[in-house]
């Protein structure tokens, strides 16, 4: 008889998610060795195409589901080349009502999937498939390592260089940013642009690869860029020193105190940013052997 090695499996420790406005288009997850963070965009249209609170919502709320449902159905590879085709036969089925919708209109998500596999000398193998700019704080024998996504930096610095340092009100974005944004748009899903999750835009076998090595019950944390204003943002915390405290269960203390220094900026002069208030999400979970 032939021993195996228990599969994996992760167990959440933490887990938190507050919208910045009306909507929250972030979502979490785990099931099995698989668990995921999602941060929805919606298009840049004053029209909703689909009937939940944000069309970017709905699209995180069904990438989350079918994630769900998948997980079952073997590697992160697998799952994201079966997801592609079941997020665009959704979006057509729910908007079918809509004439035409042309890439501007549809939402996209970032999303960063990992997954869990049985390694060597009782260590679990970590295996991450990342789209946009959703983070992982790995902790590895060369300490906290920050797995994401980065090749819409280059997008990003010109929204923050059209926005400037002149303050808006929250919930309003300046002209000049909205164009660039827009500009933006139009290299997603494209060899010389960046990659998320859209039902419209083909990107399965886009996501960027990352693995490591972690010892059994290690934390790793999931996150939102929303949430980790507090490092790349406001710069109150190292990624070390952010794991640390969502480690030691701080997690609602860091989200008050990240809302606290978005009102102390309101009009994101000090700070620039897009969104004053963005939505902010982080899950911490451990990697454990199952069975």
């Amino acid at each position: 008889m032939n021993e195996t090695s228990p599969i994996p499996r992760f167990r959440p420790l933490d887990r938190l998610s507050l919208p910045g406005s009306r909507v929250n288009e972030d979502g979490i997850g785990l099931s099995g060795p698989f668990a995921w963070v999602i941060d929805g965009a919606t298009g840049l249209s004053e029209e909703q195409l689909t009937s939940a609170g944000s069309d970017a919502a709905w699209l995180a709320g069904l990438v989350g589901d079918r994630l769900t449902g998948l997980a079952a159905e073997g590697s992160a590879d697998s799952i994201l080349n079966r997801l592609e085709p079941e997020v665009s036969a959704a979006f057509q089925g729910a908007t079918a009502h809509v004439r035409t919708v042309d890439d501007h209109h549809a939402p996209s998500a970032c999303l960063g999937l990992i997954e869990a596999r049985s390694g060597r000398d009782g260590r679990i193998d970590i295996h991450g498939r990342f789209l946009g700019d959703v983070i992982a704080l790995v902790p590895t024998e060369q300490g906290i390592v920050r797995w994401s996504d980065e090749r819409a930096k280059p997008f990003e610095r010109k929204t923050l260089a059209a926005l400037g340092a002149r303050e808006h009100a929250p919930g309003s974005i300046p002209e000049a940013a909205r164009r660039q944004i827009l500009e933006n748009r139009a290299r997603l899903n494209r060899p010389d642009g960046y990659w998320v999750v859209n039902p419209l835009r083909p990107w399965a076998g886009q996501a960027l690869r990352f693995d490591a090595q972690v010892k059994s019950g290690d934390p790793i944390v999931l996150a939102t860029d929303g949430f980790m204003r507090l490092v790349d943002v406001f710069e109150a915390y190292s990624d070390r020193t952010l794991h640390a405290r969502l480690a030691a269960g701080r997690g609602a203390d860091l989200l008050q105190e990240l809302r606290d220094r978005e009102r102390s900026d309101l009009m994101a002069g000090t700070y620039p940013r897009v969104k004053t208030h963005d939505d902010a999400t982080f899950l911490v979970i451990a990697a454990e052997p199952y069975g």
